[in-house]
């Protein structure tokens, strides 16, 4: 007998659950409030004829994902550059070579022997994701449980250095340059609130020492790494991944119903979930499950008042999230650029503004101290050079993450100020990139609160919360929520649960293995 499902939220993890399900023989139904899917990851037009993703995320989407769900098939194919990253470091340039010699030669000019003790603090934070037990593809338990499961002595390290200890502690004990701490701070640090000061701000440098430990622990995953530089860049920009996703569900007959989101989830006597009220009125019935793929605080507020009164809901997060798109007629120079390598060889990498341990710490200090920062960071792409077609002829797109835009100031704050802070943005870019603002015919800006507005990106918050200890694990969004919504016929797949937010996709095949029940590696 066919089993039905509603899958609510059609970004990148509701497309990858509804995909699962529907190769599963479900009849699975997604519903989206926008009239386009995919969320921050799709398609977006910034001016007539440059169109990209609002995310630039390269390499970051999960091999088991894209191998499982045959995604190449539908038309997805990535580019590997021989570099993946520009880092500006002031009166010096990082270039992210795929050649490790060339990574060491930069290090130790840094500082003699840095890139041997990158090395061994890479391979302790191996060490520590794989004596922490935890597997991606599996929910953790509690922190206090993972603990207890650790072996002596890395439990006590694991104590010290990620749950008690700072960021900044740990890059100073293991680092001599400024230079390679910021290569690290910025990694653990993307896009959250959280000051390298602050205690479990190193957790973000376990996420891939957990994924490589995840295939020996849990055969489910195939081990590959789910963050940046792992598969490339998908060529028509990030937005492919959603074209391919798209493509893969209608040839398996899943069904959309976009342009209006959930109202309202109905319940039984018995707290069930038995239908979804949708913004237009139309009610669905009948579902053998539901999973949601939405920021969890709004998908509490879809449950009706009286839903498990006992429970706390999830709050909403803060968020700093700014977007900023640059239509260029020219490439620009790259400052203290190598000059026997050809620009767009360099140009293609994902570049990274955040020239210091100071520089990176202030940033995030203004976004927590609820200002916009002087000088903020920015993860920046430019995809067109990948994807020549997301472009008009001889033009090409920048796209700008910008970090450290309180959401929290308002919407007339950022209606009035959004310029000068997008003019901000561009003056830090432009020392890395000599001449850039020659370059730019046009530009766009998406302040917190039009990401919200347009996007559904809850307080500009593009992880759907912050992924410290105490917000990771089973902890998130919280173990009695999560619990009582299974009890109702509700799997959480969204960034909000467990093991996070970025482009991984895993989120969304582990909500739709828990309906599935896969104790193993997925049957196709």
């Amino acid at each position: 007998m066919t089993r039905d499902a509603v899958v609510i939220g059609g970004g990148h993890n509701g497309l990858v659950a509804a995909n699962y399900l529907a190769l599963a023989g479900w009849r699975v139904t997604v519903v989206e409030q926008r009239p386009s899917l995919g969320g921050v990851v799709g398609r977006y037009e910034y001016f007539p004829g440059f169109t990209s993703s609002v995310t630039n995320s390269p390499g970051s989407f999960e091999g088991t994902v894209l191998e499982e769900l045959q995604l190449q098939r539908y038309g997805l194919r990535f580019h590997k550059p021989d570099v993946t990253l520009l880092h500006p470091m002031g009166d010096s340039l990082f270039v992210g070579w795929r050649d490790q010699d060339e990574v060491k030669r930069q290090l130790d000019s840094y500082a003699t022997g840095e890139y041997a003790r990158q090395r061994n603090l890479i391979a302790r934070l191996d060490a520590l994701g794989a004596a922490a037990g935890l597997s991606l593809w599996r929910r953790p338990e509690s922190l206090g449980t993972v603990l207890e499961g650790i072996e002596s002595p890395w439990r006590s390290e694991f104590e010290r250095d990620i749950v008690h200890g700072s960021l900044r502690e740990l890059l100073d004990s293991a680092l001599e340059s400024d230079e390679a701490k910021s290569l690290m701070m910025m990694l653990a640090l993307n896009g959250q609130l959280v000051s390298p000061d602050a205690a479990g701000s190193a957790f973000g440098l376990l996420l891939r020492p957990i994924a490589r430990a995840s295939s020996s622990i849990d055969p489910m995953g195939n081990g590959s790494s789910p963050l940046r530089g792992s598969v490339g860049l998908p060529q028509g920009s990030m937005s492919a991944i959603i074209d391919a996703l798209v493509a893969s569900a209608r040839a398996h007959g899943v069904e959309f119903k976009l342009g209006s989101g959930v109202r309202e989830l109905d319940t039984n006597e018995d707290g069930r979930i038995v239908g979804v009220r949708l913004e237009s009125g139309e009610r669905i019935t009948g579902m053998d499950a539901t999973i949601a793929a939405v920021e969890p605080s709004r998908l509490a507020g879809m449950l009706p008042a009286d839903w498990r009164p006992e429970v706390d809901r999830p709050a909403p997060p803060k968020g700093s999230a700014f977007k900023l798109a640059l239509a260029l007629d020219r490439l620009p120079e790259i400052g203290n650029a190598p000059q026997e390598v050809p620009l767009q060889t360099l140009l293609e990498a994902q570049f990274r503004i955040g020239p210091s341990t100071d520089y990176i710490t202030r940033a995030v200090e203004d976004g927590i101290a609820g200002a916009p920062s002087q000088r903020p960071i920015i993860w920046g792409l430019i995809p067109s050079l990948s994807s020549p077609g997301i472009a008009p002829e001889g033009k090409h797109l920048m796209s700008l993450n910008v970090w450290h835009a309180p959401h929290a100031l308002g919407e007339t704050y950022w209606r009035d100020n959004g310029a000068a802070f997008a003019d901000q943005c561009i003056a830090q870019v432009e020392n890395a990139f000599p001449g850039l603002r020659n370059c730019i015919v046009d530009r766009r800006w998406l302040g917190p609160h039009d990401l919200e507005a347009e996007f559904g990106l809850t307080a500009s918050n593009i992880t759907h919360g912050d992924m410290l200890p105490a917000d990771m694990l089973n902890s998130r969004p919280g173990r009695a929520f999560t619990e009582a919504l299974e009890g109702s016929g509700v799997v959480l797949g969204g960034a909000g649960a467990w093991p996070g937010g970025y482009v991984t996709g895993i989120p969304g095949r582990n909500s739709a293995a828990r309906v599935l029940n896969m104790d193993r590696e997925f049957a196709r």
